[in-house]
């Protein structure tokens, strides 16, 4: 009897044993879960000026979110998709079109868009959409895109979705231009001589000194060189709305969080945080406003599939 006695006590004590091992196991390994979230901020200016903004924003997320915060800053768009994809990034600052890609290509989901003070028209809005114009000067003998076959036209970047992309698209959808089988469409197939200028003020100033015969300007410059341009010429075609900067995140997110995050943004609308948001974002930046990948950029998508066109 006592020698069971014995036996059940052993069992018990191992028992004990196995638990507290399994227990204390437990507490050491680290409990499934995202500890630390990668923010990436696609360049718009100088890298080094965005590093130092950065810090800022970094405290401000790591206050609101509870978890540690990583900003990184790609040399290029393709870097922060990667990284969407690859899940090395959690959430991303991105322009239209490469928040667009990322969602085609990495899976990724648009949860906010930027509002900002646009000019659409002779009127300045806040909004998260703004239009681009085909222009002539005043006096140019030109009345409509479709005498400009052969003409000269300066566009600001091949990578500019009011400037390039959404303007193709338009003469797309006029039966000007064509895609080819598997091909994008080629401005040079319509007019004599096509440049890219480099932004919307280079290629106003060629259109000025008579450089040029056409160009395209977009309600999200600079006030002041908005109205200069419209101003002093006439308005040929329009196209839009085009959509304003994003707010990305993984797919993968736990849904908490990402109302997380979206809250925590939603914050920086404030005007407190506005001078910081435009030296990170862009310098029209008013606020954030919650919008759907389908609502935020589907106009996008269509000039896309119309075009053919990609960010390169």
């Amino acid at each position: 009897m006592e020698k069971k006695k014995v036996i059940a006590l052993t069992i018990a004590a191992a028992v004990i044993f196995v638990a507290a091992a399994l227990l204390s196991l437990q507490t050491l390994t680290p409990r499934p879960g995202i500890t630390k979230i990668i923010l990436a901020i696609q360049p718009t200016q100088n890298p080094l000026d965005i590093a130092e903004s950065s810090k800022n924003l970094k405290e401000f997320l790591e206050k609101r979110l509870g978890l540690r915060v990583e900003v990184y800053i790609p040399t290029d768009y393709a870097g922060v998709i990667e990284g969407l994809r690859f899940k090395n990034v959690h959430v991303a600052l991105m322009g239209s079109w490469p928040a667009y890609l990322a969602v085609k290509n990495a899976g990724a989901e648009l949860l906010l868009a930027e509002v900002r003070t646009v000019a659409v028209g002779d009127q300045k809005v806040n909004a998260t959409y703004y239009y681009s114009y085909w222009i002539v000067l005043k006096d140019s003998p030109y009345k409509s895109i479709e005498e400009l076959k052969g003409k000269r036209a300066c566009f600001p970047s091949p990578i500019s979705s009011s400037g390039f992309l959404a303007p193709m698209a338009r003469l797309v959808e006029l039966g000007l231009l064509k895609r080819g089988s598997g091909e994008p469409v080629n401005p040079r197939e319509f007019f004599g001589e096509v440049i890219f200028g480099g932004g919307y003020g280079q290629c106003w100033e060629a259109l000025r000194a008579g450089q040029v015969d056409v160009t395209v300007m977009a309600g999200d410059v600079s006030y002041e060189l908005y109205t200069k341009a419209m101003g002093s010429s006439r308005v040929l075609e329009t196209q839009g709305p085009l959509p304003s900067h994003g707010v990305v995140v993984s797919s993968d997110l736990p849904d908490s969080l990402k109302q997380r995050i979206k809250e925590a943004f939603l914050e920086l609308s404030k005007p407190e945080y506005r001078d910081l948001m435009k030296r990170l974002v862009s310098a029209l930046f008013v606020g954030f406003e919650p919008k759907t990948t389908s609502d935020h950029l589907g106009t996008l998508e269509k000039y896309i599939e119309e075009t053919g066109l990609q960010y390169t």
